[in-house]
């Protein structure tokens, strides 16, 4: 079961470095020399950089995952040391925590 899940976190990971490889793309691509054009890049740059950040948060995540798949420690609370209940870590398989210290 956990080195399905680490199949599937993987591949999660390697999708969210090929989106952070593109948004980089997208930058180096540089402004249009129209003011009105800079002005919709801007808006533009800001969503990038906001998925950018979201994409990085999650790959650390799921990097933190694997590494407690590898030690042992995954699906235990990283806060009291309770076992993380298994339908929390079906929607969110990267928890630290359970549900009573993650509120």
């Amino acid at each position: 079961m956990t080195e399905q899940l680490k199949v599937q976190l993987t591949k999660r990971i390697v999708e969210l470095q090929q989106r952070v490889s593109a948004i980089h793309h997208d930058f180096a691509d540089g402004r249009d020399a129209d003011w009105s054009e800079q002005a919709g890049e801007r808006e533009n740059e800001e969503v990038l950089n906001a998925l950018e950040s979201e994409a990085k948060i999650e790959i650390q995540h799921l990097s933190n995952a694997i590494t407690r798949m590898e030690n042992g420690s995954y699906g235990i609370c990283q806060t009291c040391g309770e076992e993380i209940a298994k339908p929390r870590l079906q929607v969110q398989p990267a928890a630290e925590k359970c549900i009573q210290c993650a509120d």
